[in-house]
């Protein structure tokens, strides 16, 4: 399952809503939050739900002004800032492999 983070400022007039999805693990809640303190938001609320592995947490954040989180580079900032807690719980990548190249009939290779 692919990390994603989705911001919305439509679904609620007063708050930014954050919905994170990805894989996971333990502390992962801790670090969502403080990297959301980090970034100057205050949480009001949020819903935190699991689903075996997965996991969808919803937070409703202001500014430190109390308002929605409107300023694009700002949301963008929240966007990376939480993908890189959320691909820090995510597997390796398996190394590709790299097979021999198709052999033409009567190929000497074997």
């Amino acid at each position: 399952m692919p990390p994603r983070v989705l911001i919305d400022n439509q679904a609620s007039r007063t708050h930014t809503v954050i919905e994170v999805n990805g894989r996971d693990r333990p502390g992962l809640l801790h670090e969502l939050t403080r990297e959301l303190t980090r970034l100057n938001l205050q949480i009001s609320s949020a819903k935190i739900s699991t689903y075996g592995e997965k996991v969808v947490d919803v937070f409703y954040v202001k500014n430190l002004f109390g308002h929605q989180v409107e300023h694009p580079d700002k949301l963008a900032e929240i966007r990376t800032a939480l993908e890189a807690v959320l691909a820090k719980g995510q597997p390796p990548a398996k190394p590709g492999r790299n097979p021999r190249p198709p052999r033409p009939c009567g190929s000497p290779w074997r």
